[in-house]
């Protein structure tokens, strides 16, 4: 079998398991991958041919992560590949198994300050969509989702009474999120004075463009970049995941809650984010909890 034969295939049996915006994703991956290597049979590909696609994106400047993606999708593909009820290659045949992972750097999340939150906020004033645009950012700080756990969003999803909101993450495994009421009232006043009508029969996205489409990552990104560049900062959508992760330790929030509200099925995951609390942090939660103080020796 050609190798773009068995890349559809698999996507096409990956799509019942991940959202469309994954498989568009993969579907790009892979066709930079035929386009360099060549849509050959799937049993020709060897473990060198894969350490060789990856010293390229290496010099083509992509990142670890990238790069860290590149084999992990061929490797899921060859996995898939092997399965008994596929059985398209020999069991075991995965030329992509025996390549290391590239080592990812260790970054320390990257959060905004509220002085840019403050700017942010206050560029929504000059916008079209100022009541859309400040819900987003108070909607993304308070609960930490992913850009794309945010547009897909529905109305109904949103408890504006006690603020908990579902929302679909990786592997569509929902979960709840919790606005503030800051956030509450920025969203009702979004929904009840400003949402258009949807374009689309029977829509209900929360976040729409100013045409009734729903937002989409690229769509969304584009709202944070300009809000940024009116107020003079620097911001993405992923940054205030960092924001309100870190705010709500700050705050109190124990561990374990703040792994649930992420979505992360690992917590070693959530617990990184205890690396980006500064020393003033510790200092203050040391005062607060002081053994002798609160024996009150």
């Amino acid at each position: 079998m050609r190798l773009l034969q068995a890349v559809n295939g698999y996507l096409l049996f990956k799509a019942t398991r991940c959202t469309p915006e994954t498989i568009k994703i993969d579907r790009t991956q892979f066709e930079q991958f035929v386009a360099w290597y060549g849509d050959r049979d799937v049993l020709d590909l060897t473990t060198t041919d894969v350490v060789k696609y990856l010293r390229h994106s290496d010099e083509r400047g992509l990142s670890a992560f990238t790069k860290r993606r590149q084999l992990s999708i061929i490797s899921a593909l060859y996995r898939w590949l092997g399965e008994v009820d596929v059985a398209l290659v020999p069991r075991g045949h995965n030329p992509a198994a025996p390549v290391p992972a590239p080592q990812l750097p260790d970054l320390q999340p990257k959060a905004l300050d509220k002085r840019t939150i403050d700017a942010l906020l206050g560029a929504t004033s000059g916008c079209q969509n100022h009541r859309r645009d400040r819900a987003i950012v108070l909607f993304l700080v308070d609960t930490c989702a992913r850009a794309s756990e945010t547009c897909r969003v529905q109305v109904s999803d949103v408890n504006l009474k006690t603020g908990r909101t579902l929302v679909l993450g990786k592997r569509s495994k929902e979960r709840f999120v919790y606005l503030g009421r800051q956030a509450q009232s920025a969203v009702w006043l979004y929904a009840s004075d400003e949402r258009p009508e949807p374009s689309r029969v029977r829509d209900d996205h929360l976040f729409l463009t100013k045409q009734g489409y729903p937002l989409n990552r690229y769509s969304l990104r584009n709202i944070i970049v300009r809000l940024a560049k009116r107020a003079g900062v620097r911001a993405t959508p992923h940054a205030f995941r960092h924001t309100g992760a870190i705010q709500h330790l700050r705050n109190g929030m124990d561990l374990v809650s703040l792994q649930h509200l992420l979505g992360h099925n690992d917590i070693a995951t959530t617990r990184k984010y205890l690396t980006a609390l500064a020393d003033e942090d510790v200092e203050k939660q040391a005062q607060r909890t002081s053994p002798a103080d609160n024996w009150r020796l």
